[in-house]
Formats: C-alpha cells, structure tokens, sequence
C-alpha cells in the first residue's frame, strides 16, 4: 500500500457572478501532483475544531504535509502585531498547531512548506520576524513575482545534514515566496540551509520526525527536477515507516 499523506487543507469564501459567495474547503493542487508523483497517496485534511475527529483523520496517516499560506498570528508566540504582517487567519493556526501537536504527540513524519515551516517553529516554542524589513542586516528578494516554476536565489545546505543528504550538493537553487522568516528557532530545530542573507531556508529535528523548506517545493516539480527528492524522502523513507494508528 502507497503511503497516505495528509495534506492540511484551508477555508476560503469564493465570490460567484451568479450566487452569492460560498465557502469552501481546497488544497492547492500543486501539493496533490507532487505526493501522487512521488509514490504517496494524498488525503486533504478538512479544517475542524473538533479535536476528536482530528485525531481520527490523522490516524489513518503514515505522514502530514503542512502547506503554505497567509501570516501566522503574531499572538502564537507572544508579540503584538507589526504594522508590516500581512493577512492572519487565528482559526487557521489554530487548527494547524492542534494537528501538529497530534502529529508530534503520535509521532507522525511531517514535512512543512513556506508557512508551514514557520507555523512548525512556532509550535515548539520560536519566533519570526514579521516581516522581512525587521531582519537585522540586508537582504535578498525574498518575494518573487516572476512564475512560482523558477528559482531566484540560492541555499547554501549545512554539511551532514539530512537536506544534505537528499540533495548531495552544498547548494541549491531555490523559489521564494515569502515575507517572514524564522527568527529564533523552536526546541529541537536546527538550521540547514540559509539564504546568501543568513536567512532560515530549511530546518530539521533532531529526533527525525520533521523536516521543512522555505521555498516552494511543490511548484518545481517539473522545472527543478531534483526538487522530487525531497517528496521522495518525505513519502518513501519517512511516512512509509511510520505505521498509522495510535
């Protein structure tokens, strides 16, 4: 049996030239190609605030991918917000970090993207800079308008870490879509990759339950080929060795 990957799902009300807006449960498609490309089957996780039941979908999971998405609320890890924070969803982090304290708790593999990356730091206890304008330092362009399929800057991969290992390579080129960034890392978490800024690019535990990226991996499938490595890992040498039930 394929490896069932739970994809964290999202609400949006979408307007209607005929009806009036409805609201509606999506995951992005780009995260489905790139499970069922790379040998999993991908479960989309509806939003709930019934604990419960978030237990029962996640217990039929051999891993959970935690997308990208708007700004965390700042409040999560104790900071008034910035005038520079962009579009927060409360109820969205709320259902994100019930799932990922279930995931930690049953030691579910997650693998977290873009805001998926930071809301996972926060769960354990980091921080962010708000907005990339507080960052100590200059920096790159960090938020592309060019095609979500091309890379801009590159990653430099921290040796003898895991991202190292699924590359084989000390650098890689990678897309960018953000304007956050990590700032103090959560309990377990180290940095292994960073931006030519020193910014987060990708971070890992220490017990080889997560692993995340702040790029968009899911969108360069096709255009950076060895972007399917880390799907591959994720899917064939993590969830697939993860028994679900608890």
């Amino acid at each position: 049996m394929k490896p069932i990957i739970g994809i964290l799902g999202s609400n949006m009300n979408f307007p209607s030239p005929v009806f009036s807006s409805v609201e509606k449960f999506y995951v992005n498609t780009a995260y489905i190609n790139a499970v069922q490309l790379n040998g999993g089957i991908p479960l989309a996780v509806p939003v709930s605030e019934n604990e419960e039941d978030l237990v029962s979908i996640l217990k039929l999971c051999h891993g959970v991918l935690v997308p990208g998405g708007e700004d965390v609320d700042p409040k999560f890890y104790g900071e008034n917000p910035h005038p520079t924070i962009g579009t927060i969803r409360p109820d969205m982090d709320s259902f994100i970090l019930s799932a990922l304290d279930i995931c930690f708790k049953h030691n579910i593999p997650v693998f977290g993207v873009c805001r998926g990356l930071q809301i996972i730091n926060i769960a354990l206890g980091g921080t962010l800079y708000q907005d990339m304008s507080l960052y100590e330092g200059e920096t790159i362009l960090h938020n592309q308008t060019y095609d979500r399929s091309y890379t801009v800057h590159k990653a430099d991969i921290k040796a003898g870490s895991l991202l190292h290992s699924i590359f084989g390579a000390e650098e890689i080129m990678v897309n960018t879509m953000h304007h956050q960034a990590i700032k103090d890392l959560g309990r377990g978490l180290s940095a292994t990759a960073l931006a030519p800024d020193d910014i987060i690019e990708a971070i890992e535990s220490d017990n080889n339950q997560i692993f995340a990226v702040q790029w968009h991996p899911e969108e360069l499938i096709h255009s950076t080929p060895e972007m399917n490595k880390l799907f591959l890992h994720f899917i064939l040498n993590m969830a697939a060795k993860h028994t679900p039930g608890f």
